[in-house]
């Protein structure tokens, strides 16, 4: 089994495509929404999908071939320590609770293994300690 992060975008039209449960049904994947939304140009969503190697690739052929835009995400969020000022403006931001601040010393904590990598805390740095890199 093996487990690989993917960006989908959709475009309007697909949003109410039963794409997800393809995905399970005829593809036998299981699936970790990480993050979705829907607005009115589309809607894009970060899943990690679990399953054999060769069914992974299927399924995200047939998600192309429905016009979804797929983007693996082979990228990860890193912290410099020397860079962080423990600001925290990154823990309200964080939508996996990969960052948090410590009240016992007032530092921020980042936990790698509960990152999305979505950016969100990147742009939001303004000592610009967390970078995401390839």
């Amino acid at each position: 089994m093996a487990k690989r992060k993917f960006n989908l975008y959709f475009r309007p039209e697909l949003v109410n495509e039963p794409i997800t449960y393809v995905l399970v049904k005829d593809y036998d994947l299981r699936f970790n929404i990480l993050r979705a939304e829907v607005v009115e140009q589309g809607g894009q969503l970060l899943i990690e999908v679990d399953g054999k190697p060769a069914q992974i690739t299927k399924g995200v052929a047939y998600l192309q071939s429905m016009g979804v835009t797929v983007k693996e995400l082979n990228e990860f969020v890193t912290k410099d320590e020397s860079r962080c000022t423990n600001c925290g403006m990154c823990v309200s931001i964080c939508p996996a609770d990969a960052i948090e601040m410590d009240r016992k010393d007032w530092t921020v904590k980042f936990h790698l293994e509960k990152c999305i990598a979505c950016g969100l805390c990147v742009s939001s740095c303004p000592p610009m300690a967390m970078k995401l890199q390839a």
